[in-house]
């Protein structure tokens, strides 16, 4: 049996069904409706004086803040998510000093006005018409007819009859406090909410993004070029010196213990160089995808059949896309050579309209997925960091195809 989960805002409680009626929403649209009325009231009473006071940005600023938190605090029986939107915008401008907007001053004239006032009319006659009908058994007496608008009560039957209409009309009450308090707290959303602080979170969380994106790369040549300029080098003169302390000292037994050094050396020279394959390759920096592709097809045993149309003209891919596409190339290869037992590779590349497109697709055996942890997710998530997608397609049997799609 399927759980339904519970409704984190008025309006998803309204929609629900016959559920709103036993929860706590209509109690908290009747709150919110009750509490608009108060303040309603003492902004009647103090707006004048508020919309007045404080010459200063400071001073307007300790009067509003208060009053708009309030509304933070009411708006939270509504909309918990939007009150928390509402709340950070209002404590940011709040410490630019910059209380109120003139969205905000004019939504609180509003709530004086009318929204507030016509929320607790609402509320006071649907009480009272709904209290009198449901009371009526007890009201009307021999002689002593009660009036409930048009309609005059003045026998038992037809008291027992508005009891029955009195609690349809509080099932209808419920529904209409709930879509008065809804429709004013989108007003109230509207006014709090900086309309423009979405986008500009979106702006600073991509500019962040691709700053870190940058810094990853800078950082990753940093690496490359330490590892391949100093150690790599500094492996090179200790091989020659090996060598040549084997041949100095010949079948002797510092002679086999150099020549065994040198063996040594060499293995961890061919390590790092596989290494710096995988950080960043020497022909993908000076040279580009193209160059750095052909030199990786030619490292594994498998014919590769390779067309990467438009990128073979001058123009580069962006630094971060560039590594990540050689990445999905390194890892489609190695899984179809050593994985799949594939015979032939086909590498399909092209950028058009915006767009770079790279398609992988083998002969092997297939059941490439996937999984949380392993090589391709890994990729995927790489591929996401530029804006981008990874797709994986191997049934059992094969073909395998990945292909990564991202902007340039």
């Amino acid at each position: 049996m399927m759980v339904q989960a519970p409704a984190r805002t008025l309006v998803a409680a309204m929609i629900s069904g016959p559920r709103y009626l036993v929860s706590m929403w209509p109690w908290r649209a009747l709150l919110w409706t009750v509490f608009g009325g108060v303040l309603g009231t003492v902004l009647i009473v103090g707006l004048p004086l508020i919309l007045v006071m404080g010459v200063s940005r400071s001073a307007r600023t300790a009067v509003w803040a208060p009053l708009l938190e309030i509304e933070c605090a009411r708006l939270s029986l509504i909309d918990e998510a939007a009150a928390e939107r509402a709340r950070s915008d209002v404590n940011a401008a709040r410490a630019q000093q910059r209380l109120p907007t003139l969205r905000q001053a004019g939504y609180m004239v509003l709530t004086a006005m009318f929204t507030g006032p016509w929320g607790v009319v609402l509320v006071g006659f649907s009480a009272i018409l709904i209290g009198v009908m449901v009371a009526a058994p007890w009201l009307v007496r021999p002689g002593e007819p009660i009036n409930v608008g048009l309609w005059l009560i003045d026998s038992s039957g037809e008291a027992w009859a508005a009891v029955t209409l009195g609690i349809a009309l509080l099932v209808l009450a419920a529904y209409l406090v709930g879509a008065y308090a809804a429709a004013v707290a989108q007003i109230t959303v509207a006014a709090l909410v900086d309309p423009h602080a979405l986008q500009r979170e979106v702006a600073r969380l991509e500019h962040s993004r691709t700053a870190l994106l940058d810094a990853v790369e800078q950082e990753r040549r940093r690496i490359e070029s330490d590892l391949h300029d100093r150690v790599q080098h500094r492996l090179v003169a200790l091989a020659l010196t090996l060598g040549i302390a084997e041949n100095a000292h010949g079948d002797s037994a510092a002679g086999r213990l150099a020549a065994d050094a040198h063996g040594q050396v060499d293995d961890i020279a061919a390590e790092l160089r596989s290494v710096l394959l995988g950080i960043l390759p020497r022909a993908l920096t000076e040279h580009g995808l193209v160059a750095a592709a052909t030199d990786l097809i030619g490292r594994y045993p498998v014919a590769v059949e390779a067309d990467f149309g438009a990128t073979e003209i001058p123009a580069r891919l962006p630094g971060p896309v560039e590594h990540t596409a050689y990445l999905v190339l390194n890892e489609a290869l190695t899984n179809s050579a050593k994985h799949a037992s594939a015979g032939h590779v086909t590498i399909t590349a092209d950028r058009r309209d915006g767009l770079w497109w790279l398609v992988i697709r083998d002969d092997g055996r297939g059941g490439a997925t996937i999984q949380p942890g392993r090589g391709l997710a890994t990729l995927a998530a790489r591929v996401e960091a530029v804006n981008g997608t990874l797709t994986v397609t191997s049934p059992a049997g094969g073909p395998t195809e990945v292909g990564m799609r991202c902007p340039v």
